[in-house]
């Protein structure tokens, strides 16, 4: 029976995470052992010796696939293994001239480290020859971002967007508009990236994009829209993006509904980050005294976590000292947000779009729609 029948049977017969990886990869692995030159049976186990945490194997795999067979596919998914895992690299030999030959090689240990270099130079020289397939394109453009290129970006997600639009093309192309000060265009990105949704990607961070998009833009009534609709998703998907929703009535200039909101949120478990903007529409509000009993309950948290840390007997005493640092400078800021807030000093959101991405391994089948093989388009 070929593997990526039994794959199948598998998947169809019993939930994904039924499925015996270890027997899977021990079949593999014999097929492999027969039949050394099937690059497809080799990027088959590189992907079960991933779900089985054995990344050593399965980078070696998909390098030998790439060495056997240099195609789009062998040479693509070795690049995107490098660019989501890195590479292993020799750490430390420790040997002495006593020490016997098998001893040595027990001595030998391994790292990782990031591959961004190595899986750029792959996916740049790829894309010479217009592969037919956005993956290789939105990836390309997510290595762009990273290195804040969004002129060139923009060019290879359009690329991409013209073979598929999908919601990770679209809102990295949003994003690259909004790091460019074009809102309108980044509007219409999030906009169109949303309704793209899907099994492989449930994200609500498009939507939220542009809603802030919207806001910045001064169209009110439709920011608002979004955001309602935003807290109705948030609250049935459990995603607790509340605070975030709310920062577009923030931007609206809307105080009693943004402090409607971060009224409800847990602020033991929120960062202090987010108390200046709640401070400064509390007193918009003329809501100082909330202001001042907030301040005071998370000092004297902060103040009443740090002392047990100081004085727990089984800590170390480098964290003792990082943690009181820490805290320090946290109560530190929330005095001068106060500060900064009673002398009418408006705080700025500094909104960051979200990077969007998803698995663009070909041939992996850990989705309800398997990834193709470049092999079969």
């Amino acid at each position: 029976m070929k593997l990526s029948l039994m794959f199948r049977r598998s998947m169809n017969m019993s939930k994904y995470d039924e499925i015996d990886f270890e027997k899977v990869s021990l079949q593999l692995q014999q097929q492999v052992e027969k039949d050394p030159n099937n690059v497809k049976l080799r990027n088959e186990l590189a992907i079960v010796f991933m779900e089985t945490n054995e990344y050593e194997e399965a980078f070696f795999q998909l390098q030998a696939a790439a060495e056997i067979k240099p195609s789009v596919q062998t040479l693509y998914n070795l690049a995107y293994f490098y660019f989501t895992e890195g590479k292993r690299i020799l750490e430390t030999i420790s040997s002495t001239k006593e020490t016997r030959c098998s001893e040595e090689e027990e001595l030998v240990s391994y790292t990782w480290e990031m591959a961004d270099k190595e899986a750029f130079d792959i996916v740049e020289e790829l894309l010479k020859n217009k592969p037919g397939h956005y993956f290789i394109y939105n990836l390309m453009g997510e290595m762009y971002i990273k290195k804040e290129k969004y002129e060139e970006a923009i060019n290879v997600l359009k690329e991409g967007i013209n073979l598929t639009p999908s919601l990770e093309n679209l809102n990295n192309l949003g994003l690259c508009y909004y790091k460019k000060g074009m809102l309108p265009e980044a509007a219409a990105c999030f906009h169109k990236a949303h309704p793209l949704r899907s099994c492989n990607n449930y994200s609500l961070f498009p939507l939220l994009s542009y809603g802030i998009c919207l806001a910045q833009l001064g169209r009110g009534s439709e920011a608002k829209a979004v955001a309602k609709e935003l807290l109705m998703l948030s609250e049935r998907e459990e995603e607790e993006l509340e605070s975030s929703i709310a920062e577009i009535y923030y931007i609206l200039g809307d105080y009693e509904e943004f402090v409607n909101i971060y009224s409800k949120l847990d602020w033991d478990f929120c960062s202090e980050e987010l108390l200046p903007t709640y401070f400064y529409s509390l007193w918009k509000l003329s809501k100082t005294k909330e202001i001042e009993e907030l301040t005071s309950k998370t000092i004297q948290r902060k103040e009443k976590e740090m002392k047990e840390v100081l004085q727990d007997p089984d800590e170390e005493e480098d964290f003792k000292e990082e943690y009181e640092e820490v805290t320090t400078e946290e109560i530190a800021f929330i005095k001068n947000a106060v500060r900064e807030v009673y002398k009418g000093k408006a705080p700025i959101i500094d909104y960051k779009p979200e990077v969007e991405t998803r698995c663009y391994l070909y041939g992996c089948f850990r989705h309800t729609n398997s990834n193709p093989n470049y092999f079969s388009i």
